[in-house]
């Protein structure tokens, strides 16, 4: 089989499956390989990789919502080739469980908490109890420890957040979705953090591998962490499990979160001042992703300016590591390479999956339809929301709600407005009205602003009925 050739492949039925290193995912463009990293890499590595992209794929390379690099358009034969190529290496790969934190983790001094001295312990137990076995493929556990990246709409299904109450270092304990629809459970110290997350996997583990975070009810999660949750009144805090709100203590304390930026808010791009003398310099790929050559040339920039460490992490960017005038000069060469570098780029407000041709469930071509959004919406993309674009009703790109959500199906272009591509659409419109439809929200956009009002404000000021009426051309 080549690797652009179309293969058949059954309509999806659930998000649930995770290509691997070893375990390919057959694409429309090929097979596709994942690999993640639990440390940082050089430059020089992320070249070697570009190269192995090349050389083995179809030469693009996907950077993932939560920082894995993607290799696209292999052959049964080339997929087992870059295996071998990519272990060679010798890099950090992540095995086993997927424990995410912070690619700035330990390195980022506006952070609350240093979320790898709970990583590690987690790791080394899961690992023991052979817990990526007996778990479901996508279980994921996130470990927050706050700073300049923030992982608040990354999906997880066990999620600590540091929270700082006076000379104090709790962690919050959320399960379920993103963080803001999560069930809250409570506090946790520092020293009983690991051993929770790891009884919760456990009983997770005990019901099957079909279970999810989001399946556990309040009493059991109390009943598996038993003292080891902290009293409301010795912590001061309101630890109702129907609390949503960010702020949890009650009184004149305030438990303080770093975490940058708040929802709704655009991925923090640009230059980062780490500590004293050490920036990053964030930047994305376009809709994730880049020509593998084009990366590799930017990573021999990188190597030129003597930057040593580079990690690809959550809004699909890459955090290149340096004092500030190399993080500058590499951000400004990133730019007029084409990458997003910040938060003010509207590509950088578009999510947006492979789409048709190289994704086979896939009805849309929707990095065609995304540049067209980027240059006819641009008012509109102005960062206070997401417009996600999917080929069809799973939501790769972003399984969260999302304020613009069009996706490709049998019937059409799908649009719901503050919902995921999953949910029961608000209108299916003609696949030839694809672009026209996004004029017509651009067009809104311009004849309904206020001075001072961002984007998210102004259409939940018009709400559903008017926005849908627009796209429908009710009042023509």
């Amino acid at each position: 089989m080549s690797a652009t050739s179309r293969v058949d492949v059954r309509p999806f039925t659930r998000r649930g499956v995770c290509p691997a290193l070893s375990a390919p995912m057959q694409t429309g463009d090929g097979l596709l390989s994942r690999i993640a990293f639990t440390d940082h890499i050089s430059p020089d590595d992320l070249h070697a990789l570009s190269t192995l992209a090349i050389r083995h794929g179809n030469g693009l390379i996907d950077i993932t919502a939560r920082g894995g690099l993607q290799f696209r358009g292999l052959t049964a034969e080339s997929a087992l080739a870059l295996e071998q190529d990519v272990l060679a290496l010798g890099l950090p790969l992540r095995r086993g469980l997927a424990i995410e934190t912070s690619p700035l983790a330990g390195i980022d001094e506006t952070a609350i908490a240093d979320p790898r001295a709970i990583m590690s312990p987690i790791s080394e137990r899961a690992d023991t109890l052979n817990l990526s076995e007996r778990l479901a493929a996508k279980m994921s556990i996130i470990i927050d420890g706050g700073g300049h990246v923030s992982m608040v709409d990354l999906l997880a299904d066990v999620r600590l957040k540091a929270v700082r109450l006076n000379d104090d270092v709790l962690w919050q304990l959320m399960l379920g979705g993103a963080e803001k629809t999560s069930l809250r459970a409570g506090m946790l110290r520092t020293e009983h953090a690991a051993g929770v997350v790891i009884d919760l996997l456990n009983c997770l583990a005990e019901r099957g591998s079909d279970a999810r975070g989001r399946d556990l009810d309040i009493e059991t999660v109390r009943t598996v962490c038993a003292e080891r949750l902290v009293d409301s009144n010795e912590a001061g805090q309101d630890l109702s499990p129907s609390s949503r709100c960010r702020d949890l203590l009650s009184g004149r304390e305030k438990a303080e979160s770093l975490t940058l930026p708040t929802y709704g808010e655009a991925h923090p791009y640009g230059l980062m001042r780490l500590s004293r003398g050490q920036f990053a310099a964030a930047l994305a790929p376009a809709y994730s992703q880049s020509p593998a050559d084009t990366l590799s040339a930017l990573c021999r920039h990188a190597s030129m300016l003597e930057i040593k460490y580079v990690r690809p992490g959550p809004g699909h960017a890459l955090y290149f590591i340096g004092n500030k005038e190399v993080c500058q000069t590499l951000l400004t060469h990133a730019r007029e390479a084409g990458f997003v570098t910040n938060a003010h780029d509207p590509r950088s407000a578009i999510a947006v999956c492979a789409g048709e041709p190289a994704c086979a469930s896939a009805f849309l071509a929707t990095r065609e339809l995304a540049e067209h959004a980027a240059v006819d919406c641009a008012g509109l993309l102005d960062g206070s929301l997401t417009l996600h674009l999917s080929g069809c009703g799973k939501g790769c790109a972003h399984p969260t709600s999302a304020p613009l959500a069009f996706s490709g199906s049998p019937e059409g272009l799908a649009f719901r407005y503050l919902g995921r591509v999953s949910d029961a659409p608000d209108v299916i419109l003609p696949f030839t009205e694809q672009k026209a439809a996004l004029s017509r929200l651009a067009r809104l956009y311009e004849k309904e602003h206020k001075p001072g009002e961002n984007a998210r404000t102004l259409l939940a000021r018009l709400g559903r009925q008017r926005i849908v009426a627009a796209l429908r051309q009710d009042d023509r």
